[in-house]
């Protein structure tokens, strides 16, 4: 039996409360989300309509040599591969396959867009140095996962979420196959900058559209940025400024800030992070820890896991002038 992170209930083994979902157990024991983004710093899509197979990229659906062409691409570009489609809430009917190449590292962030006619075009694709049909994007891209077969919460938490997110932005809105951290759905991906945001309602899909739009990193739903060590990412959320640790302080929600300047082992669970603040470096001090509890992870888990987590030890940072 396993109980929530408080004390309290048992909330992950009461079967009155009906099937077990991952995402409602970790909001129940109030798990945090810090640095648990995936590390990824490139991004290759690929839109598969219709239903996704439980794999983390369900190819059985596409053209074994579009599937080829498409997985020797992400390997080239060493991307990780998605599969997209478009929310199920879209009425207007798009020909052919559009595919997405993303670059999200600090300052060297790009989008590319290309759509082919079919499966023949799509076995044929070149990268954009050799083909001239791959278009800069300039606005974000909001990802969601719902990958529903992969795990239940995605879609449960998700699909509302790509439906809100539509209704503001519906060009720029996909939903996608598993991105990581399934306990922590509605999960949501911008790129390019790959920041990762979970526990996204439909409520606040204005906020988050409206953050990115100004540059903004709308915190409370942050779990990290892909292009970063979750070392990095723990760093940044100690420091940002709506964390307890950072009272008092300005708070540091722009995408450009706190860019990591250095990553030092201090011991096997003490890292030193150095960042780049507004007025100087930050020198934060971070540990990893294990749970205290095992629990499931997601929710077909056959068994409780620990996990990891980070706390801080202490953070640096320059006298103001």
């Amino acid at each position: 039996m396993t109980s929530s992170a408080e004390g309290g209930a048992d909330v992950e083994d009461d079967a009155s409360a009906g099937p077990f979902r991952c995402s409602t157990a970790s909001a129940a024991r109030h798990e945090p989300m810090l640095a648990t983004a995936s590390r990824v710093d490139r991004w290759l899509l690929v839109e598969q309509t219709g239903p996704w197979g439980p794999e983390s990229v369900p190819a059985g659906r596409m053209d074994p040599a579009a599937f080829a062409a498409v997985s020797r691409l992400a390997t080239s570009y060493r991307a990780r591969l998605l599969l997209i489609r478009r929310p199920s809430v879209a009425t207007a009917e798009q020909h052919g396959i559009t595919i997405f190449l993303a670059e999200s590292r600090p300052g060297r962030e790009w989008l590319m867009r290309r759509r082919v006619d079919g499966a023949d075009e799509l076995a044929r694709l070149a990268p954009p140095a050799q083909d001239t049909a791959w278009q800069v994007e300039t606005e974000p891209l909001y990802l969601v996962c719902t990958h529903g077969r992969h795990d239940p919460c995605c879609a449960l938490f998700g699909r509302p979420v790509a439906g809100a997110l539509y209704a503001r932005e519906p060009e720029r809105t996909w939903e996608s196959t598993h991105v990581g951290g399934d306990r922590f759905g509605a999960n949501v991906v911008v790129l390019p900058h790959g920041l990762y945001l979970g526990r996204v309602i439909p409520g606040r899909a204005d906020d988050v559209v409206d953050a990115i739009r100004d540059g903004r990193i709308p915190l409370d739903l942050l779990r990290g940025r892909s292009s970063f060590s979750t070392p990095v990412q723990a760093a940044q959320h100690f420091v940002r400024g709506d964390s307890p640790e950072a009272s008092g302080r300005d708070v540091l929600d722009r995408f450009g800030d706190l860019v990591p300047l250095r990553e030092e082992v201090v011991d096997s669970d003490v890292i030193r992070v150095l960042l780049a603040g507004r007025t100087g470096p930050i020198s934060v001090t971070v540990r990893r820890q294990r749970s205290q509890h095992a629990v499931k992870l997601t929710c077909h888990a056959p068994e409780p896991k620990i996990f990891p987590g980070f706390v801080l030890v202490g953070i640096e940072v320059p006298a103001a002038n």
